[in-house]
């Protein structure tokens, strides 16, 4: 059987982006193997821009990194979600998160069932990017959406005792150095 234009440019892509260092990863539910996945992209305007301002009304960030989830449809791949981080010394800003519910409508019945029970897209790349940047000390997003809550939870973020700002801890980070990127990121305001 010949290989599907979506399962060779994973191929290439996996390939071409294969880390130098082995880093803990996320492993895709057996469910979702082949046709849906999650990748850092350079150029965010040709994979997402457009899903970007639909969702925003405004430009996509233009500083690293970018993540969209992309889902082979009738053999095309397309970009059905997209999540920037944005470094702020040792931790990560999450934000701008947003999904294409055209491209969810096009796939087939038995792959939105294998998505929905699987989380959803959303929490398809929070899992993956946690493990990308299990590195930092911290990644901090800034929720007002109890649905989007609900969901960042699941994933692993959890309350800050701020309103909106949550947080995920990759690793060990002792109570008192968490009060203080917790204090020092709240200061920012909404990202």
């Amino acid at each position: 059987m010949a290989a599907t234009p979506f399962a060779a440019w994973i191929r290439g892509l996996r390939n071409a982006m294969r880390p130098a260092r082995a880093a803990p990863g996320y492993a895709l539910p057996p469910s979702l193997a082949g046709w849906f996945m999650v990748t850092e992209i350079d150029d965010v305007e040709a994979h997402a821009g457009e899903l970007f301002r639909r969702s925003f009304r405004v430009p996509p960030p233009t500083t690293p990194h970018h993540y969209v989830a992309r889902v082979d449809v009738e053999g095309a791949p397309r970009t059905i979600g997209y999540v920037h981080y944005e470094r702020l010394d040792d931790v990560y800003l999450c934000g701008g998160m947003c999904m294409d519910e055209r491209t969810f409508r096009r796939l087939g019945a038995d792959r939105r069932v294998a998505l929905k029970a699987a989380g959803g897209v959303a929490e398809q790349m929070l899992r993956h990017t946690f493990a990308e940047l299990a590195h930092a000390k911290a990644i901090f997003g800034y929720v007002g959406d109890r649905r989007a809550e609900r969901v960042d939870l699941r994933a692993g973020f959890e309350h800050t005792g701020l309103a909106h700002l949550i947080v995920h801890w990759p690793g060990r980070v002792p109570a008192n150095e968490r009060q203080a990127l917790i204090e020092r990121v709240a200061k920012l305001g909404p990202f």
